[in-house]
């Protein structure tokens, strides 16, 4: 097995890296999104970006929805898929996706990660009307920014297309009965992930890169 001498690293090692893989998941509020994205955090070393890390302390500042808050969470979320790019890490993150209203949103966070050189899997979480009824009222959304009453969330399901894909080619999970750790494994599978594979990138210096 060939070496190269001026890295270090042998054909072998080099085989083992891969891009760094960066999955955005989304769907309607309720959907299950950060669990999962969490079930994946520790299952497969991603850093997690979920959607209130930029939403509530743009919330600090601005009204929702205002142009200043619209462009500070943008911002902010640009610039952590970025950095996490460049440092060659495995992310998921998520966000609330409306059809055509954010599609240029969403155009901004690919080009965020894939320019950086990260490859940019979107996944579509899509339970029932009748589960998100329930899952929106759960405990643990109490006293979060994240909407806790049925009634707001049918206003927004009015207002906004929040069950159309944002692409054809996007990963579609309807999660109504499937348990968060059956979504996450979908999703790895989807991917291409293993249990170690933040840690093989930390090994050979941490840079995203195409397995050659």
């Amino acid at each position: 097995m060939a070496v190269r001498a001026r890295s270090g690293i042998t054909d072998d090692v080099v085989e083992r890296t891969r891009r760094c893989e960066h999955v955005i998941i989304y769907g309607p509020p309720g959907a299950g999104k950060l669990t999962v994205a969490q079930v994946l955090a520790e299952r497969y070393g991603m850093r997690l970006l979920d959607n209130h890390l930029s939403v509530d302390p743009a919330l600090r500042l601005f009204e929702f929805g205002t142009p200043e808050f619209v462009d500070l969470v943008e911002r902010m979320r640009v610039d952590l898929l970025q950095a996490a790019a460049r440092a060659g890490l495995d992310v998921v993150a998520t966000f609330v996706y409306a059809h055509v209203v954010d599609d240029d949103h969403l155009a901004t966070l690919i080009a965020a990660s894939a320019d950086a050189g990260a490859h940019v899997t979107l996944v579509q979480l899509l339970p029932s009307n009748e589960a998100l009824d329930v899952r929106v009222q759960a405990p643990s959304r109490v006293g979060t920014t994240k909407i806790t009453d049925p009634d707001v969330l049918h206003r927004l399901q009015v207002e906004f297309d929040l069950r159309t894909p944002a692409r054809s080619e996007d990963l579609v999970i309807d999660n109504t009965a499937l348990p968060a750790a059956d979504v996450a494994q979908l999703i790895a599978d989807q991917v291409g992930l293993g249990p170690d594979a933040g840690a093989t990138r930390e090994d050979v210096g941490g840079e995203c890169q195409a397995a050659e």
